[in-house]
């Protein structure tokens, strides 16, 4: 299947010149993680993301966003969906700017990581790998008491757009209570910079999700790709049984695709 079969092509973007709190505000109302920056020409130049919006302060608001843009990871809309999933897990990204091959540089439109699962589900692609135990990894979490900027921090130097968050009980017990994500700060209003003042010191638990969705290390791959992509979530806390909640690892988006290439 094609990139341009799946894509999305009605996409908010940013101009390179827009105020960051635009581009901030845009991602708080809409959910976005990141955002396509365009010139006036409507070329790609770079993108924005979640992260690098959480880390501006009130004193630096005039900041433009060509001042804070990376440049874009890019596919052409002809282009394999399996070859496009493999540039997101090569580049540690979880999506991609469609170009067109004709005329080169011009926005198309976005694919994500979940579009690409979305269809491996809905086709029924069968995965390489049995159970998510085989593939999980070690994650890292917080606690309800731990403070925004510190967690926001840790997730931006760790690449992570979220983690579990436990309740320590008795020797290397971690029962998973909730969840929280940069998407969770953005819509409270937070930043992370050391200028945050007040907001440094708010608590995991004010702005965490407190029912989250963990799957068991026996649970099938394909029962997981199907439970992400339902509920839209880019990474699941896998744990010892769902009954008792005890945090084993985790499993993000990038995982769920190399285990069906």
């Amino acid at each position: 299947m094609k990139v341009s079969e799946i894509m999305t092509k009605k996409v908010d973007v940013v101009r390179d010149n827009d105020l960051v709190t635009k581009a901030r505000a845009i991602m708080r109302n809409k959910g976005f993680r990141a955002m396509p920056v365009i010139d006036k020409n409507n070329k790609m130049i770079g993108v924005i993301s979640r992260g690098d919006v959480l880390q501006i302060t009130s004193s630096r608001s005039n900041l433009l966003v060509k001042g804070l843009m990376r440049h874009p990871i890019t596919g052409l809309e002809d282009e394999d969906i399996k070859t496009i999933a493999r540039r997101m897990i090569d580049n540690g990204i979880k999506q991609i700017v469609v170009t067109d091959k004709n005329d080169k540089g011009k926005f198309l439109g976005i694919v994500s990581a979940l579009d690409v699962l979305s269809t491996f589900v809905n086709d029924e692609y069968v995965s390489n790998v049995d159970i998510v135990e085989k593939i999980m990894k070690e994650t890292l979490y917080c606690e309800e008491e731990d403070e925004v900027s510190r967690i926001g921090k840790m997730m931006l130097s760790s690449d992570l757009t979220g983690m579990p968050v436990v309740k320590k009980a008795g020797k290397n017990k971690k029962i998973v209570v909730g969840f929280v994500t940069l998407g969770d700060l953005i819509n409270k209003g937070h930043n992370i910079s050391e200028e945050s003042g007040k907001q440094k010191k708010i608590k995991i638990k004010k702005v965490m999700k407190a029912i989250v969705k963990c799957v068991s290390l026996n649970e099938r791959v394909n029962n997981v790709a199907k439970l992400m992509v339902k509920n839209r979530i880019l990474r699941i806390p896998i744990v010892d049984d769902e009954k008792n909640k005890n945090l084993e690892g985790s499993v993000d988006v990038e995982e769920m695709l190399s285990a069906y290439l």
